[in-house]
């Protein structure tokens, strides 16, 4: 098989199983909470396949980006007032419903997360094992330190080592440890800078912490972490963006992760699993944004609505709504571009 449909593939499986896993998460609690849902719908487009059953259409779509739950009242111009009306529920159900599919987004996530675990076999520790020749950290650092925070965050996982070394823009980092069961606030850590010809700066991370085999309790605790870990960098990516630091250049749209997921695919089982893992936990984080058309805003309309007792005319929820697609549209295609433009650079 080609790499170019190889990719493809993958690419189709991966987006497909994540957005599925989201729109059922919708599903599966209107429905328990007693919503008439009208349509099932995975991807866009045409339907390719369709089928009712007791009241609810399934429909299987042509374009596999994308997805959606159709509920009575949920997004009509005109209040639905029967039973099964989203609009008519109590609150906590309707809260429960719109976070439904970010919730089903992050137990993926740890699932894939387990899965690799197990693959792995090993997790990552924040103990030091290891110092680089010429190592700064070692005059402050000492072997079998456990790292347990760093520039004032909390750190659980290598992987969060790694993060606020990336992070960081000066070199100069502070850790508190525990050593020898005591806790510790070390001296601020000036660590060497290597300087790169495009102009970004990166800091020598001289030295290495420990993979230790697994025990049963880490194969459910690590994954969390790890989780909890993808979700930091998901929200500091967000907010890097918003505050200046990062351009909107910078972003990705379907192009660069399909490409990105090519490139994993190259890469073996592992990497691909662990980029479905971050997909699928950056899909989440994005959806519970406050942005009106994204589950995030519909949430804070509702308890708006609900807090103020009143009602936003539906008409304008409408423009507000048909605003949002037209600004994620725009952003989509400038993303889009970009990711064409560094494809042919």
């Amino acid at each position: 098989m080609s790499s170019g449909i190889t990719t493809a593939v993958a690419a189709v499986v991966i987006f497909g199983g994540i957005i599925l896993f989201h729109e059922f998460g919708h599903f599966i609690v209107a429905k328990k909470s007693g919503i008439t849902v009208f349509e099932f719908a995975i991807g866009m487009g045409p339907a390719i396949y369709k089928k009712e059953i007791n009241g609810t259409l399934y429909s299987l779509r042509a374009i596999p980006i994308g997805g959606y739950v159709l509920l009575e009242g949920e997004d009509d111009a005109e209040e639905s007032f029967s039973e099964g009306s989203f609009s008519q529920k109590p609150l906590l159900n309707r809260l429960a419903v719109m976070a439904a599919g970010s919730f089903n987004n992050l137990v993926l996530g740890y699932l894939l997360l387990l899965i690799l675990t197990i693959m792995n076999g090993y997790v990552g520790t924040t103990y030091v094992a290891v110092f680089e020749e010429g190592s700064v950290s070692s005059q402050t650092l000492m072997l079998g330190d456990k790292i347990t925070h760093m520039n004032g965050h909390r750190v659980r996982t290598s992987n969060d080592i790694t993060y606020e070394f990336i992070r960081d823009e000066d070199g100069l980092i502070d850790m508190k440890i525990i050593r020898e069961g005591v806790s510790v606030e070390l001296e601020p850590i000036q660590f060497k800078m290597q300087h790169l010809e495009d102009g970004v700066s990166m800091i020598d991370m001289d030295f290495k912490v420990a993979a230790v085999p697994a025990k049963v309790l880490d194969y459910i605790v690590y994954p969390v972490n790890w989780g909890m870990s993808i979700v930091k960098q998901v929200w500091g990516s967000f907010t890097d963006i918003i505050t200046g630091r990062y351009s909107v250049n910078q972003l990705s749209g379907p192009v660069g992760v399909v490409n990105a997921i090519g490139e994993a695919s190259k890469m073996g089982i592992k990497s691909l699993i662990m980029m479905a893992a971050f997909l699928t936990i950056n899909i989440g984080i994005f959806n519970l944004l406050p942005f009106p058309v994204l589950d995030g805003g519909k949430i804070v309309i509702n308890i708006f609505e609900d807090l103020f007792k009143v009602k936003i005319n539906r008409k304008v929820l409408e423009i507000i709504m048909t605003v949002s697609i037209l600004l994620l549209i725009v952003l989509m295609v400038y993303v889009t571009m970009n990711d064409v433009y560094r494809l042919f650079q």
